[in-house]
């Protein structure tokens, strides 16, 4: 498996709540999965695709995990597919927290 690929790997998850500030609206929402350089967030509160964004959860190792991504998409560009509300995001430099969170993803999850 290639570096990239490995980026984009996406790990199924049990739910976590999170919560997230884009464009100063403040909102609530839970991972559905995460990768090393992202994660789906499931929420009916859609930002814009472009968007900056704030994500924290505390991780179920204890951890308090504060994030900064770019929103890359929402369900809502998709309203041919059935899917859950929510938006993919793009991690900017995650820090150790969500490294760490990471790993007990991959020991706990499947991949999709």
């Amino acid at each position: 498996m290639t570096a990239a690929a490995r980026a984009r790997q996406r790990i199924r998850i049990p739910r976590i709540s999170v919560r997230f500030v884009a464009e100063g609206v403040e909102a609530l929402g839970h991972l559905q999965n995460v990768s090393r350089a992202g994660m789906f967030v499931r929420t009916a509160d859609l930002p814009r695709a472009g968007t900056v964004v704030a994500i924290q959860f505390r991780s179920p190792v204890g951890s308090l995990v504060d994030l900064r991504g770019e929103v890359r998409w929402t369900t809502a560009e998709h309203p041919a597919r059935e899917l859950e509300p929510g938006f993919g995001v793009v991690l900017r430099e995650p820090p150790r927290e969500y490294r760490e969170f990471f790993l007990w993803a991959i020991a706990q999850g499947k991949e999709e």
